[in-house]
């Protein structure tokens, strides 16, 4: 047994979980919102840090002393309730939406523009998912190829493409901005990224990977967890802060508006800085990117199911068919699938996130009811935002924008907490009865 945590773990473990966040939204978005924000793109900064790296950091925190498993928390509502909803995220953020769209996205920003149609498709995703597949089989491994191997190459291609742009600007950053509100679309677009929800599924291979270190106790492996957890945010904060000043370099040129596609945005502004060899260090960054999150989504989604069934269907044989799946839908198209899964994940997000704060204070939290009400609640909300978002509401969705939050996304917040002060309050009640 180890008692001392050594510093080359934590930064394999530290590098592979910012990988494995780090996908091709990641990556996106914010040269993107540092166009629209100008000369406040640090505003902007801190508002998607905040809510992409910050909320994932506070899930993997919450999870460490459950062996990173949202059924262990969920659990305190209802059993069955908890399958369910662990199931469903992990479904809807694997094999069925995002583990297919990174063989996708790949494709269109990697492939297509070195190799042209001439590269087929299908055959694309079968290569990238059949990589995947190797890469991820074994779960012992998955951390150590992704920390050690993968994300060093993706983090220098990052490191060119920034310090090349700050020390050879392509503009000037505008003393004005494109939106009235910076910090609103920070916020905004950090939570919509659901990268929390990830943390749910990396936090099983994060975990995974401190135990295996052998350590002493469990105390220990938290403190693993938690260090390494950090040193990923930071290398988050860190690329977002340089895309972000990046896409603010454009914002003076008097060529992009807000209706500027993110994704040609990202591509212009690497030809700009890296000239000619742009083009394949974006390819090879998109492709490290997205590539090292399949293997994240696959090996998390062997793990769930793995501990599921008791080990009755072996990792080895879930990673299989979470990348045969994976790969069939991203051949057969994305866009379909993502009408499915994506309002799921939207009802089901709120849940989850109340779920993981509460478990920052499980241990303080003795009476059920007051994990009970505020998740049914979130859920609750979380559907009813998913139906007045379709204009299925009527009226009743109008009065639904007014709450506190709502245009942050957060509307599903206050009701929440109030639910939780009700909770917190009857649970009280009930103490001084039987005292």
């Amino acid at each position: 047994m180890n008692n001392e945590i050594k510093t080359k773990d934590l930064f394999i473990i530290g590098f592979a979980l910012f990988a494995m966040f780090f996908g091709a939204g990641n990556l996106i978005f914010p040269p993107y919102l540092g166009l629209l924000s100008g000369h406040q793109w640090w505003i902007g900064f801190l508002g998607f840090t905040i809510t992409d790296a910050g909320l994932g950091l506070l899930a993997i925190i919450a999870l460490s002393k459950y062996e990173g498993n949202l059924n262990v928390l969920a659990s305190r509502i209802n059993k069955t309730f908890a399958v369910i909803i662990s199931t469903a995220i992990i479904l809807c953020i694997g094999p069925f939406l995002a583990t297919p769209r990174t063989a996708a996205t790949t494709y269109e920003i990697a492939i297509l523009p070195i190799f042209g149609e001439s590269f087929n498709r299908y055959l694309f995703s079968v290569i990238f998912f059949l990589i995947a597949c190797l890469l991820s089989i074994r779960p012992s491994k998955v951390v150590d190829i992704v920390g050690k191997f993968l994300t060093p190459s993706l983090l220098l291609c990052m490191t060119v493409l920034i310090i090349k742009g700050i020390v050879t600007p392509i503009g000037e950053v505008a003393n004005t901005t494109m939106i009235d509100n910076v910090l609103k679309k920070g916020i905004t677009d950090g939570y919509q990224t659901m990268d929390a929800i990830a943390s749910c599924m990396f936090a099983l291979v994060v975990i995974g990977a401190v135990k295996s270190r052998n350590y002493s106790s469990q105390k220990v492996e938290i403190k693993a967890t938690i260090l390494s957890s950090v040193i990923a945010v930071i290398l988050l904060a860190l690329i977002y802060g340089g895309l972000l000043y990046l896409g603010a370099q454009t914002s003076s040129l008097g060529i992009y508006d807000v209706d500027t596609d993110s994704t040609l945005l990202l591509v212009d502004i690497t030809n700009r800085v890296l000239g000619g060899t742009g083009v394949y260090i974006l390819g090879l960054i998109t492709a490290l990117a997205c590539l090292t999150t399949a293997i994240g989504l696959i090996s998390a989604t062997g793990n769930f199911f793995n501990d599921l069934t008791f080990n009755k269907i072996s990792y080895e044989r879930i990673v299989i068919i979470c990348s045969v799946v994976s790969c069939l839908i991203s051949m057969l198209g994305v866009t379909q699938i993502i009408k499915i899964s994506a309002p799921i994940l939207e009802v089901i997000y709120p849940c989850a996130m109340t779920i993981v704060l509460l478990g920052l204070f499980n241990e303080k939290i003795k009476d059920d009811l007051v994990f009970k009400v505020p998740s049914i609640i979130s859920l609750i909300f979380g559907f009813l935002f998913v139906l007045q978002g379709k204009g299925l509401l009527g009226v009743f969705g109008d009065s639904l924008t007014k709450l506190p939050l709502t245009e942050f996304g957060l509307g599903w917040v206050c009701p929440m907490l109030v639910g939780l002060v009700i909770a917190l309050v009857v649970s009280s009640t009930r103490k001084t009865k039987l005292a």
